[in-house]
């Protein structure tokens, strides 16, 4: 029997890695700037282990809309904080890290 936590965790790792996703957008800024995975996530705040599972549900957040995106990144982080209100994401350098040279 599979429970809820497994499949929430399945999806998860899916959308974390799928287009239109945080995530995804994510691993095309470290394929762009060189960062690796543990420079950015450091960058963002979540550098520490205990923040694991945070980080894979921050990358499976959908992408903001263009026309409210502050907005919506503000309601994303706030949503995967929920559960751990002690941790701060950087969200002006997650801003930075979701803005592609074409949306210079």
């Amino acid at each position: 029997m599979t429970d809820d936590t497994s499949i929430l965790t399945a999806w998860y790792d899916f959308a974390a890695s799928a287009p239109g996703f945080l995530g995804y957008a994510l691993h095309l800024h470290r394929q762009h700037s060189g960062l690796s995975i543990t420079q950015q996530r450091t960058l963002l705040g979540l550098h520490h282990s205990s923040t694991d599972s945070l980080w894979t549900r921050l990358q499976a957040m959908p992408l903001p809309r263009p026309q409210h995106f502050d907005a919506d990144l503000h309601r994303i982080i706030a949503h995967v904080l929920t559960s751990s209100p002690d941790i701060t994401i950087h969200t002006s350098q997650l801003t930075a890290f979701l803005y592609t040279p074409s949306d210079a």
